[in-house]
């Protein structure tokens, strides 16, 4: 938690760090001394001393007066830190999320992001105030008013500062007790939170299989999880709330008979023994404040783990300024040497592949679900980085580029695309935020967004809504390509681009993406014969292999995989519904 605090405070706050440090001290030393000044000015109160008793009075009221306005200047300069550490929390959870590595957003990990990304705005920014500070007087006070006891009864400053690890201690043990149970709380939190965002966006699918009530369904199941955890958290906090109680009495009890002893031995006043009684109950305070902070403190620990967890996340690529990059005259000739790579669970996706794709030609890759073909193209793409082997873009390994350099060589058009909320125009733009308008047009006339455009009464600037939202499957396909299309890179991956569209769009997509006049080393997935008419060479991938590969000429000649492929896409092209 400390160490991802400290990283967290922005550079150039060294100076405001040690000021704000200082400050803290200087309040819990003025706040120390002014509980110990209670014992001479009741003394001089109950004795008569009325000179005695203004005296220390006016110490009390300047001392007060005094820790008011350095509390004050905490304060805001707690806040200023606080905005500070928000503003670089943002910063690098956004930027580390942007090159982390795809295979770390397991549900676990991607649950810990978007609750990170949640927690940097106002839990972050009042972190400092109403944290750090409280926790740190908590802890500092007690033992301040032990040393300053010294001056009243060694005897009594002993006993104050031997009971601060004691009551520090039992406060320790209660979070430790509870912390175990605190995380499974936390964790069935977070996949209740990920199961209701689930439900909401899978409504369709549950009410068409009559699986619409929460009870019946994994949202269900974890409400009742999050219903255990929560009642053994609860139960969890009796035994440190019974610890803590116990050790709190004890020292209570310790400082009232070390105070009742001095008064019968006559080393101080029965006025002096009141005002200790006072000062010992002061003294306990801070300990009942720590004990009340602790909840909030195990939730800013979780909250900073979180963000630890996003900030120490592996990514790809090596550092800015240390990289290698590319200098491509031209539609690059792409190569795998022997690339074995697979997503953690220990089975390789790809199996000691080795293939060579020629400058700006067209390559068609076929297989089953789940036989690496996807994944080919994240790997030419730079998504993902191989276990072994290389990825060669004209002799030059991929994985040496530094990000910004890897992302300029490939434009991807997904099978299942996400439009970000705005207008079909700042989808297109995506591709190139620097594109005129003439390039803008010319990408979506291939892409036959034009047609989109053309029935929309705010044409170009109509809003596509969250995801895509308010466009059909086949319409936000067409505006994915169409910034695909914008993008000026040299290689262009396409997978399974046209799932979503009708026969005769597909083939005009496919004409558009093999003619358009952009130099590119393109490679396709695909699943129908219009997405392999073009190709110079199609590669049939089977658990990770290359089992055939060669013009699609070759391969139909060849009868075996792709030659079965085709006859079969031929043959369901033909299909006809007849009456009975």
């Amino acid at each position: 938690m400390i160490r991802t605090l400290l990283a967290l405070i922005p550079p150039g706050y060294t100076d405001f760090l040690r000021r704000f440090a200082v400050l803290t001290v200087l309040s819990v030393i003025i706040r120390a001394a002014s509980v110990v000044f209670l014992v001479p000015l009741l003394s001089g109160l109950f004795d008569g001393d009325h000179d005695k008793a203004l005296l220390w009075l006016g110490a009390l009221t300047i001392s007060t007066v005094v820790g008011w306005i350095i509390d004050r200047a905490i304060s805001r300069s707690g806040f200023g830190l606080g905005f500070g550490i928000v503003d670089t929390a943002q910063h690098d959870v956004a930027e580390r999320l942007s090159r982390v590595r795809l295979t770390w957003f397991n549900v676990s990990n991607t649950a810990d992001a978007r609750q990170a990304i949640a927690a940097t705005g106002p839990d972050l920014a009042g972190l400092v105030v109403y944290l750090v500070v409280p926790v740190t007087g908590a802890v500092l006070l007690p033992a301040a008013i032990g040393i300053a006891l010294f001056g009243v009864a060694w005897q009594l400053a002993l006993v104050a500062l031997a009971g601060v690890p004691l009551l520090l201690g039992a406060q320790w043990a209660t979070t430790a007790i509870t912390k175990k149970a605190d995380a499974v709380a936390d964790d069935a939190n977070a996949e209740l939170n990920a199961r209701v965002i689930e439900f909401a966006r899978t409504q369709e699918a549950l009410r068409v299989s009559r699986r619409a009530e929460p009870e019946r369904g994994l949202v269900g199941e974890a409400l009742d999880r999050q219903h255990g955890a929560t009642t053994r958290l609860l139960l969890f906090q009796i035994p440190g709330q019974v610890l803590f109680s116990l050790a709190s009495q004890v020292a209570l009890l310790a400082l009232a008979g070390t105070t009742a002893w001095l008064a019968v031995r006559g080393e101080v006043s029965p006025a002096e023994s009141v005002a200790l009684i006072v000062v010992a109950v002061r003294y306990l305070e801070p300990f009942t404040v720590l004990a009340e902070l602790g909840s909030g403190l195990e939730t800013s620990r979780l909250t900073l783990k979180r963000i630890g967890t996003v900030l120490g996340a592996e990514t790809d690529g090596p550092h800015e300024g240390t990289a290698a990059r590319a200098e491509l005259s031209g539609p690059p000739r792409i190569e795998f040497e022997n690339v074995t790579f697979g997503y953690g669970d220990g089975r390789p996706i790809l199996d000691d592949l080795s293939l060579t794709i020629e400058a700006g030609s067209a390559t068609a890759i076929i297989g089953a679900s789940g036989s690496g073909k996807s994944t080919i193209l994240g790997l030419i793409a730079g998504l993902h980085e191989p276990h072994s082997g290389r990825v060669l873009f004209d002799g030059v390994d991929v994985a040496t580029l530094d990000l910004p350099a890897r992302r300029a060589l490939s434009s991807v058009v997904f099978q299942e695309p996400y439009l970000i909320q705005g207008s079909i125009e700042e989808n297109v733009l995506a591709g190139d935020p620097a594109a005129g308008p003439e390039r803008v047009a010319a990408a979506t006339r291939l892409a036959r967004v034009d047609e989109i455009t053309g029935r929309l009464p705010d044409g170009v600037r109509s809003e596509v809504g969250e995801g895509g939202s308010v466009l059909s499957g086949g319409e936000r396909q067409r505006i994915s390509i169409a910034r695909a299309l914008l993008k000026p890179a040299p290689v262009l991956l396409i997978d399974e681009a046209t799932s979503a569209l009708d026969n005769e769009n597909e083939r005009a997509i496919v004409d558009a993406l093999s003619g358009e006049g952009t130099p590119r080393t393109r490679i396709i997935v695909a699943h129908r014969q219009a997405g392999i008419r073009h190709a110079d060479q199609v590669i049939v991938i089977d658990d990770g292999r290359i089992v055939e590969q060669g013009t699609p000429d070759q391969l139909l000649t060849a009868g075996g995989r792709f030659a079965r492929f085709w006859e079969q896409q031929g043959a369901s092209a033909g299909w006809k519904l007849t009456g009975s």
